[in-house]
């Protein structure tokens, strides 16, 4: 385990506190129908650098004055991200000391979500690269060499570029178990991917304790319209099947990527997390553990930070 330079840690905690100093002043009128997002994923708090190691994203929602149906609220987003991961070693360059293939991806996301009382449904189609055409191994090499002063990785092996399509979908189900003010909640959920990218189902449960909206204005589901205040705590558990990760394996069988490895077919995660809604502001703290993605690795765990601003 590698140790994590001062200097790192105090750096993404100015800029955690730098995003979340916004402004008190709120302006009195209409609901939001629109709102940014950002979102850093990163080991670093967890004293490791390896597998997922960093993830960016940057999103825009947009709520729906009409949509489809008659009844529920529409919403599209627009989603930018970047992510890396690397091996447990990140400063040898022998394939034979390392566990798993560099991997970088950028990629762009178009969603529609249909959020009732009791149930949520959410379709995405995702776009991007992997490999070094996604500038995900530069930009880290570069954060590393310049800004936190801690080892560089190689990205030696990254899996080599392609272009990836997928289909995304996600689907929820709750009922309401307490009230407000500390209410529970216990929700039953479905996602799935079927590309070039993911292949994979994954059922989860997620309990929810806490003062929270109902589904169709929480930001549990990233739901906005609403400055009502949000403030709980959420256990979740997952299993998915997974039938493919080019991030792991390339491309195909005709990846001619240095070094890759089998996905495992049966993976289990869970989290936990704070979760609180201030007018405008929506912030998001939560930890995740994820089991082995392969038989050559070990589990991992990191943590999620987001913030999201309304107008």
């Amino acid at each position: 385990m590698k140790p994590v330079n001062q200097k790192y840690f105090l750096f993404l905690l100015f800029l955690n506190v730098i995003v979340s100093s916004v402004p008190a002043q709120e302006d009195v009128g209409k609901p939001p129908k629109n709102q940014l997002s950002i979102r850093h994923d990163n080991d670093f708090v967890l004293f490791t650098d390896r597998y997922y190691s960093t993830g960016l994203f940057l999103t825009y929602r947009r709520a729906l004055n009409k949509g489809i149906f008659n009844h529920g609220k529409e919403q599209l987003n627009f989603e930018f991200r970047q992510q890396a991961y690397t091996p447990d070693n990140i400063d040898t360059e022998e394939i034979i000391k390392i566990d798993r293939p560099y991997a970088g991806f950028s990629g762009l996301t178009s969603g529609w979500s249909l959020a009732r009382s009791a149930s949520f449904i959410h379709v995405k189609g995702l776009i991007g690269l992997s490999g070094p055409s996604s500038g995900a191994g530069a930009f880290q090499r570069w954060f590393h060499r310049n800004v936190v002063f801690v080892s560089v990785p190689t990205w030696f092996t990254e899996i080599e570029d392609s272009f990836h399509a997928n289909f995304e979908m996600d689907y929820a189900v709750e009922t309401i178990l307490a009230p407000n003010p500390f209410g529970v909640r216990l929700a039953f959920q479905a996602s799935g991917a079927y590309g070039t990218k993911d292949q994979y189902f994954q059922p989860q449960i997620s309990a929810f304790f806490g003062r929270r909206s109902d589904l169709d204005s929480s930001i549990a589901y990233d739901q906005i319209g609403t400055m009502d205040r949000e403030i709980y705590f959420n256990l979740h558990f997952e299993y998915r099947f997974v039938g493919q990760n080019a991030l792991l394996e390339g491309n195909g069988p005709d990846d001619a990527s240095l070094y890759t490895i089998e996905p495992n077919n049966n993976v289990f995660r869970w989290g936990f997390g704070l979760y609180h809604r201030f007018k405008k502001n929506d912030y998001k703290f939560s930890y995740q553990f994820l089991a082995e993605e392969a038989s050559e690795i070990t589990s991992h765990q990191y943590l999620t930070i987001s913030y999201g601003r309304s107008f």
